[in-house]
C-alpha cells in the first residue's frame, strides 16, 4: 500500500496540538491519505510537512515485507538522509596551507622579516626577530635533549615571550603543553606529570613553581636566551606528529590531555582563513591553556596578521582592553560572551568610537545571550559582525559558526570548512530537523584523542560510518537539533559537564575532589543558571570545617571549578530511584538567587568602608558584607571583579585598578585603596601606575596567595 500526504497541511486556529487524521483514499488507487490540522502559532507549515513525511516513511516500512523492530524504524527516506548529510558538511578546504603552521609562520618571517608580527604593552616584535627568538629557545631545548615526539610544558605569563615559547617548542618537533600560571601548584604539577614532559619553558620567576625533579627549565624572556646563542633550524615534522596537548577537566578529577596533530591544526587554521580572510590585527584575550588561544595565535601569525597580546594587567581590565583596541586598531577579537559584555559596557561608558576599528567580534566558550547580540548590534551596527563559534577541544577549537549582522534568535550555525556535523539518536542514526539528538563531529579537525588514555579515547572517538575509510568522529555529549533554517540549536549536555565562565568543568571531577576531603560523606555540585558559579552541597559530620574544605579545593582545582559556596545538608533529597535529586538541589540554588537586587546598605557620606561595602553588596547581590572576608570567598570571581571596579567608581568616585582589587581583596583593604585614590583626586585610580611596580606587586601577591593556600593545607 502507498502512503502519501497533501502538499499543504491545514491550519487550525486555537488548536492546542497537532491532530493526525488517517483517511481512506480511493480504493482504486490503493492509497491512504494523511492530513494534519495544526496550530500556526506553534508550528510552521514546513515542520508539519516534514512530520507527515516522517510518518509516511514509518508507515511505509511497517507495511513492507521485512519484519522490523520499533527501535529500527526509519524516520528519513534516502533523499532526506542525503539532504541532512549535505546540510552538515562544510565547504571543502583549500589545497594550499597543508604544511605545519609553524613552518608557514617561518616562511612569512623569511619573506618579510621587518614586518611587525607581535605586540604586547610597549613592545613590538618583527617577524624575523620572533623567528630568531624562537630558534634560540629551540636550541636551548635541543641541547637539553628535547626532540621530535617529546612534549614540553609552557608556564608563561601573557607576553611576547609566551608566543616565542610556543614557536620555539614546535620548532624542535616537540608538542607544547600550556599550563595556566593562575592554576594552583598541585594542578600544574599534575598536568606536567601526566603529559610526561621533557622540559618546561617559563617566563619571569615561574621556574620556581616547577618542582618535578629532573626537568630542564628554559626561561624564554631571559636576555641571553632572546638575543644570544645558536638558532635551531626547523625540525622535520609530519602531519601525524603531535602539535600540542591541551588539558580539559576529567570526570574522575584527573585532567585529560587532548592530543592535536599538525594535520588537524593546519586544517583548522586553513578553515579559519577561509571564514576570516585577510591579515587581521587580533587581540589575544584567551589564556594559552584555553584552546581558543590556538585560534588567535596560529590563525593570526600563519595568515600574516599582527597579534596583540593583552598583558597580565590589561586582560583583567575592560578599560585597558578598550585602549588596546583603539591604540592598535584591532580588527578581530575572540572571547567568552561574559567578557565581551564587560568590554561593550566599557565602550558605552567611555565612548563607542574606541571600538570603531573592530570588524569582527567572535564569541565562544559560553552560550551567547540574545540580549548581548542585540546590544552589540545597537552599539556597533552592521559594520562589526558578531560571530558565534562552537567547538570542543577534541575537534581542534571549532566545528560550527554563525555570523550575525542583525539581532535575532541565537544558534551555533553550521559546519566550518572541512568539518562534518551529524545529529544522531542513541542508535547512531541521523534524526530529522526539529528532533533532538547528540552532536557528533567528523572531518579534518578531529583530534587524535586523549594522551595515555586509550579507553577514554575509544568511548568518544569512533569510526565515522557516514564517511567511510579510516575516517573518525567525535561524540560531543552536546544535545542539538537542526532548525528549519538549516542551523544548529544548542540545547544542553547529556552528562554532568558544564561551562563556567567559558571553562569546561566536569561536575563529577569537583564532586570527586569534595569526597576526597576529610569528613565529606556525599557531595553534589550544581551550577547556577547563568553559568557563572558553582554551589557544592555536602553531607558531612563537620559542617563547621567547610572553610577548610574550600581552601583545599582552591589548592587542587582550577578557579572556575571551585564552588563559590559550600552548603552542608543532613541528607540529600532523592529521586524515586534513590539517587540524589539534582533538580531539587538546583531549585534550592535558584530560590536563593535574588530576583531583584537586595536592599543595599546606606553608607554615611565620605565613609570609604561603608561605600565599599555598598559596592560589594551590589555586585555580590547580598544585603551586608563583613570587612575582613576575601571577595572570592563570598562568591566573587574574576569577571565580578571587573563589575566591582565599576561599582566602586559609582559609590566612591575612585576606580582602583583591577590588579589592585585582586591584590586587596577585602572591604577594609579596598577602603584603603579608595582613601589613597581620593587623595590623588576624584575619579582617579589608586596609585600603582608604574608598569614595573605593578608587575612586581602582582608577583608578590601571587606568591603571598600561594603561601596562604599552603599554610591552610597544613
Amino acid at each position: 500500500m502507498e502512503f502519501r500526504h497533501g502538499a499543504a497541511p491545514t491550519t487550525l486556529s486555537g488548536a492546542r496540538e497537532v491532530g493526525i487524521a488517517l483517511c481512506d483514499g480511493d480504493p482504486a488507487e490503493g492509497a491512504a491519505h494523511l492530513a494534519a490540522l495544526y496550530n500556526a502559532d506553534r508550528y510552521t507549515e514546513d515542520s508539519v510537512s516534514a512530520l507527515l513525511g516522517q510518518l509516511r516513511t514509518v508507515l511505509g516500512t511497517l507495511t513492507g515485507e521485512e519484519p522490523v523492530t520499533a527501535g529500527a524504524l526509519p524516520l528519513l527516506d534516502e533523499a532526506e538522509h542525503q539532504a541532512l548529510l549535505g546540510l552538515g558538511t562544510g565547504d571543502p578546504l583549500p589545497e594550499d596551507g597543508r604544511e605545519p603552521v609553524h613552518a608557514q609562520v617561518a616562511a612569512l618571517a623569511a619573506a618579510d622579516p621587518r614586518r611587525i608580527a607581535l605586540v604586547c604593552g610597549d613592545e613590538q616584535v618583527g617577524r624575523g626577530e620572533l623567528d630568531a627568538w624562537a630558534g634560540r629557545i629551540a636550541a636551548r631545548l635541543a641541547s637539553a635533549g628535547v626532540g621530535p615526539g617529546d612534549r614540553v610544558g609552557i608556564l608563561a605569563d601573557r607576553s611576547t615571550a609566551m608566543v616565542a615559547a610556543v614557536l620555539g617548542v614546535v620548532r624542535t618537533g616537540a608538542a607544547y603543553v600550556p599550563v595556566d600560571p593562575a592554576n594552583p601548584d598541585e594542578r600544574i604539577a599534575a598536568v606536567l606529570t601526566d603529559a610526561r614532559v621533557s622540559a618546561v619553558v617559563v617566563t619571569g620567576d615561574a621556574g620556581q613553581r616547577v618542582t618535578l625533579p629532573g626537568l630542564s627549565v628554559v626561561t624564554a624572556d631571559d636576555r641571553a636566551v632572546r638575543e644570544e646563542g645558536d638558532i635551531l633550524p626547523l625540525a622535520q615534522t609530519g602531519p601525524r606528529d603531535a602539535a600540542y596537548l591541551i588539558y580539559t577537566s576529567g570526570s574522575t578529577g584527573t585532567p585529560k590531555g587532548v592530543v592535536v596533530e599538525h594535520a588537524q591544526l593546519a586544517a583548522s587554521t586553513r578553515a579559519r582563513r577561509e571564514v576570516y580572510p585577510g591579515e587581521p590585527v587580533f587581540l589575544l584575550l584567551s589564556p594559552l591553556a584555553f584552546d581558543s588561544s590556538v585560534a588567535g595565535l596560529w590563525g593570526t601569525l600563519a595568515s600574516g596578521g599582527r597579534l596583540v597580546v593583552a598583558g597580565p594587567d590589561e586582560f583583567r581590565d575592560p578599560d585597558a582592553l578598550l585602549k588596546l583596541v583603539e591604540r592598535h586598531a584591532v580588527t578581530h577579537l575572540l572571547c567568552v560572551p561574559s567578557l565581551y559584555d564587560t568590554l561593550l559596557a566599557a565602550g558605552e561608558r567611555l565612548g563607542l568610537p574606541r571600538l570603531a576599528s573592530l570588524t569582527t567580534v567572535i564569541t565562544a566558550g559560553e552560550a551567547l545571550p540574545e540580549a548581548l547580540l542585540r546590544r552589540h548590534v545597537e552599539a556597533l551596527g552592521s559594520g562589526t559582525v558578531l560571530v558565534n563559534e562552537y567547538g570542543p577541544t577534541e575537534a581542534t577549537v571549532w566545528a560550527s559558526y554563525r555570523r550575525f549582522d542583525t539581532a535575532g534568535p541565537v544558534d551555533i550555525g553550521g559546519p566550518v570548512p572541512g568539518t562534518r556535523l551529524y545529529v544522531l539518536d542513541e542508535a547512531g542514526r541521523l534524526v530529522p530537523p526539529g528532533i533532538t539528538g547528540e552532536l557528533h563531529i567528523g572531518g579534518a579537525g578531529v583530534s587524535r584523542g586523549y594522551f595515555g588514555r586509550p579507553e577514554a579515547t575509544a568511548r568518544v572517538f569512533t569510526a565515522d560510518p557516514f564517511a567511510g575509510g579510516d575516517a573518525r568522529m567525535y561524540r560531543t555529549g552536546d544535545l542539538v537539533r537542526w532548525t528549519a533554517a538549516g542551523t544548529l540549536e544548542f540545547l544542553g549536555r547529556r552528562d554532568n559537564q558544564v561551562k563556567i565562565r567559558g571553562h569546561r568543568v566536569e561536575l563529577g571531577a569537583v564532586e570527586s575532589a569534595l569526597r576526597a576531603c576529610p569528613g565529606i560523606r556525599e557531595a553534589v555540585v550544581v551550577p547556577d543558571a547563568a553559568g557563572t558559579r558553582l554551589t557544592g552541597f555536602v553531607v558531612t559530620a563537620a559542617p563547621d570545617e567547610l572553610a577548610a574544605v574550600r581552601e583545599r579545593l582552591v589548592r587542587t582545582l582550577p578557579e572556575a571549578a571551585v564552588p563559590s559556596t559550600l552548603k552542608a545538608l543532613d541528607a540529600f533529597p532523592v529521586t524515586v530511584n534513590g539517587k540524589a535529586d539534582r533538580a531539587a538541589l538546583a531549585a534550592l540554588v535558584e530560590q536563593e538567587a535574588p530576583s531583584v537586587a537586595p536592599a543595599m546598605p546606606a553608607p554615611s557620606s565620605g565613609d570609604p568602608v561603608g561605600q565599599v561595602s555598598a559596592a560589594w553588596a551590589e555586585v555580590l547581590q547580598v544585603s551586608s558584607v563583613p570587612g575582613d572576608v576575601n571577595f572570592f570567598d563570598l562568591g566573587g570571581h574574576s569577571l565580578l571583579i571587573i563589575r566591582l571596579q565599576d561599582a566602586l567608581g559609582r559609590h566612591t568616585g575612585v576606580r582602583p585598578s583591577v590588579v589592585d582589587l585582586f591584590r586587596c581583596s577585602t572591604v577594609n583593604a579596598q577602603a584603603e585603596l579608595v582613601r589613597a585614590g581620593a587623595a590623588a583626586g576624584p575619579g582617579t585610580a589608586a596609585p600603582a601606575n608604574d608598569r614595573a611596580e605593578r608587575a612586581r606587586r602582582e608577583r608578590v601577591a601571587r606568591a603571598r596567595q600561594r603561601r596562604v593556600q599552603q599554610g591552610a593545607a597544613r
